[in-house]
């Protein structure tokens, strides 16, 4: 089907409303009732691709390194096939749809250009979390399998594949035992972690049906968790971990990409929250939800050895991939 041209002149016209320079080079924002937001038209110009709309509340935007699709009215945006969650709802701002400022600066910035965000980030050390242990069983599948333990599996596979690439790996616990939530993070800046990955198992208690594996990225000052959005006050509180806010997305970018791509799995996204190993992380960190135990589909790849390594090989993967842009970054 042919896309309606009127609503392409929607996206791609240059009419916006109180256009003002932006602090982001190349690109221009409008301000809205006192709000910031960058145009979709903008935006296109300032990676030099083309603007399509596949779909009616669909608008893909795409060059030779990245393909970008929003969905209008609403929070979604897929970078190169990978679903990750804005801070705010893609909007009509006069005549053309637009995203928060902070969703350009702080999400699809670094995700589609990491070589600009990583020159001062590490690759010496990386440190992964398996989440729960000891009396912390953390979610049970139907068949009584344990998070805790599911999540030290993981981590142990995830560790021998990059130590056979030549990475330094260390985990925060090794065997079946307690560990607050607090001496992770504490670990983790003792071991001089460039890079915390913690990694867990997901729950929907009795509901079945909600499957995949999801990401989560460290919340923004002065912004809802994903799944609290619109709910109370904002939170104003800038925490440790948003030190690293653009290494942060590029390296859950990275780990829900390749997970996905290893195993198969729904994706449920890059979602934000203020978990306190993200909050308290003395380096750029991540937390992996790789499946959901509550779910018979994905409880069947857990409980198989095979599944386990498909998912650790894709957060292997994607832990890699992150230190190559890094790498990159760096040579620049």
């Amino acid at each position: 089907m042919r896309p309606n041209k009127t609503a392409l002149l929607f996206v791609i016209g240059l009419a916006a409303v109180l256009t003002a320079a932006s602090a982001f080079a190349g690109v221009r924002t409008v301000t809205s009732r006192g709000k910031s937001y960058v145009t979709l038209s903008g935006m296109a110009n300032y990676y030099g691709m083309s603007v399509t709309q596949p779909a009616k509340t669909r608008i893909r935007m795409q060059n030779k390194y990245n393909k970008i699709e929003f969905e209008t009215d609403s929070r979604s945006v897929w970078i190169n096939g990978t679903l990750i969650a804005l801070n705010e709802p893609v909007r009509k701002v006069g005549w053309s749809w637009a995203v928060d400022t902070t969703d350009f600066n702080k999400t699809i910035e670094p995700v589609s250009r990491p070589s600009e965000f990583l020159k001062t980030a590490g690759t010496r050390t990386v440190v992964l979390d398996p989440g729960h242990g000891g009396d912390d069983k953390g979610a049970s599948s139907p068949r009584n399998l344990q998070e805790k333990a599911v999540t030290l599996d993981v981590a142990k596979r995830v560790k021998a594949k990059l130590e056979s690439r030549g990475i330094n790996v260390e985990l925060t616990r090794e065997a079946d035992r307690n560990l607050e939530l607090d001496a992770r993070c504490r670990k983790a800046g003792a071991l001089r972690a460039d890079l915390l990955v913690s990694i867990h198992a997901n729950s929907a208690g009795k509901n079945r049906n909600v499957r995949g594996a999801e990401t989560f990225v460290l919340a923004l000052p002065g912004r809802y968790s994903s799944n609290s959005y619109g709910g109370g006050k904002l939170p104003t509180a800038t925490n440790t971990g948003n030190r690293y806010d653009a290494a942060n997305m590029i390296l859950s970018y990275r780990i829900q990409q390749n997970l996905i791509k290893a195993t198969g799995q729904e994706d449920r996204g890059i979602k934000r929250a203020r978990f306190e190993v993200l909050r308290d992380a003395p380096c750029p960190a991540t937390l992996v939800e790789m499946a959901f135990l509550s779910n018979p589909k994905d409880e069947s790849i857990v409980m198989d050895p095979a599944g386990r390594d498909r998912i650790a090989r894709g957060i292997a993967d994607g832990i890699a991939a992150y230190l190559s842009d890094v790498s990159r970054a760096k040579a620049k």
